[in-house]
């Protein structure tokens, strides 16, 4: 059976994407970073006079996530900053499949190196976990810089022109995308000893479950929790930040301590806990450098709690 054609305005929206894609994608081919970032930082503002209703969500979050430690104008320079950045990461994503790894080793700096090699020459696989957070993609291609392959848990773009130049990006520096669902991908991947990256910090509309973060109930997917628990690997936190020279560094964590007992459910719940914890910590300490244009605390259905 043939596939419905889609709505008018969802077509309409692909195009613009794949014209925006094409674009940025051609830019990113002969410019210097720091014209891209002057670009991302232009488009950041657009974006914020465009849709403010995704500011006002953003500033609102602030607020409930942090009460009084942030004034309104400091709620909105936050919200402002934060699309900012994002829109420097998608341009400095396209300009990574133009970079070597000796220059992505250039531009990022990067602090413990020995929270990965102890797992792995034990021929564990690890699970890195971090976050939409700084710039997570030159963070990943960093530490493969080092000879690290990883695997990647993402979502592709909608539209498959975007998807495809991403992933390309990402396959330059010797990382591989993979489903959500993909199970025996993930459990492949650990057992080849090989890194396994997830981003869990965004609403779990399927098969998550309720625990807070930052302070509030957030349906939150359990896999890093359920695939630790499964195999024994570690879960080594990592973060990237932007430093004021316009360089990165990418810091690894100590993997996250965790005694597991004979509830294999209250488990993976107090794990996923932790998880949130210490992702909502980085937050807290760089409230700019996370995703807030994503609302984080949608309706929770009941099936997640």
């Amino acid at each position: 059976m043939a596939d419905k054609p889609r709505p008018v305005g969802k077509r309409i929206g692909y195009l613009a994407v794949r014209a925006i894609t094409v674009v940025a994608n051609g830019l990113a081919r002969v410019l210097p970073l720091g014209w891209l970032r002057t670009i991302a930082t232009g488009f950041g503002y657009i974006l914020c006079l465009l849709v403010p209703s995704r500011q006002r969500m953003a500033a609102e979050n602030i607020r409930k996530a942090f009460g009084d430690r942030f004034t309104a104008a400091q709620r909105r320079a936050i919200a402002r900053q934060s699309t900012i950045n994002i829109s420097k990461t998608m341009l400095e994503l396209l300009k990574m499949q133009y970079l070597r790894p000796e220059q992505v080793e250039k531009l990022v700096s990067l602090e413990g190196l020995k929270h990965l090699q102890a797992p792995h020459q034990r021929g564990q696989g690890v699970i890195l976990l971090t976050a939409h957070f700084g710039n997570w993609e030159l963070g990943g291609a960093r530490i493969t810089a080092e000879g690290y392959p990883m695997v990647v848990i993402a979502r592709d773009a909608s539209e498959q022109f975007s998807a495809s130049v991403i992933n390309r990006a990402r396959t330059r520096h010797n990382m591989t995308v993979i489903g959500r669902e993909d199970l025996r991908a993930m459990l492949e991947t650990l057992r080849s000893n090989k890194l396994l990256a997830i981003l869990p910090d965004q609403h779990a509309a399927r098969g998550g479950i309720v625990v807070d973060f930052l302070g509030r109930p957030a349906a939150t997917a359990p896999g890093p929790a359920v695939l630790a628990l499964r195999t024994g690997c570690a879960i080594v936190p990592f973060f990237t930040y932007r430093q004021p020279n316009g360089t990165l560094h990418t810091r690894l964590f100590p993997p996250l301590e965790f005694t597991a007992t004979s509830n294999r459910g209250e488990d993976v719940r107090a794990l996923t806990q932790k998880i949130n914890q210490t992702i909502g910590a980085q937050i807290a300490e760089y409230p700019d450098h996370w995703l807030w244009l994503h609302n984080r605390w949608k309706p929770i259905n009941p099936e997640n709690s």
